[in-house]
């Protein structure tokens, strides 16, 4: 687990919780996501990125995660937090067709399609937490 950014900057919860096992992607996501005022976490694979989550649940804004990795996959990650915090923003990503994401049942939570550019991500990532705010709110 490996935290970049800028302490300090954003609201109370102000981690992103990046899981990937490409490096590329997890150094490309952490440049965007510590240029919008956000820290960022990363982790290389679902169960790392579930031992994070629950080391740092109380300081993660959204957990940003590939859907296809080896041994635990995004999905089964992303159930597992909602477990453990059924609050918790999830935004899964991928590379591979939708034939392949959707066997997955990528359906259940928001998704960005990969590659993506810094500003697609950010609104992204944006567009998800104001989504959850409006819905907590209203509640």
């Amino acid at each position: 687990m490996t935290q970049t950014g800028y302490p300090g900057i954003g609201m109370p919860k102000d981690i992103v919780l990046c899981v990937d096992d490409e490096p590329i992607v997890l150094r490309s996501c952490s440049v965007a996501i510590a240029h919008a005022g956000l820290r960022c976490v990363v982790a290389e694979n679902g169960a790392a990125g579930l031992e994070a989550f629950m080391q740092l649940k109380d300081e993660i804004c959204l957990v940003l995660s590939d859907i296809i990795m080896p041994a635990v996959g995004g999905i089964e990650m992303a159930e597992s937090i909602l477990q453990i915090d059924p609050q918790a923003r999830i935004l899964l990503m991928s590379g591979y067709s939708d034939s392949v994401i959707e066997l997955q049942g990528r359906n259940r939570f928001p998704f960005i399609r990969k590659p993506f550019i810094h500003g697609m991500l950010i609104e992204k990532i944006r567009s998800v937490m104001e989504a959850s705010d409006t819905a907590t709110s209203s509640t």
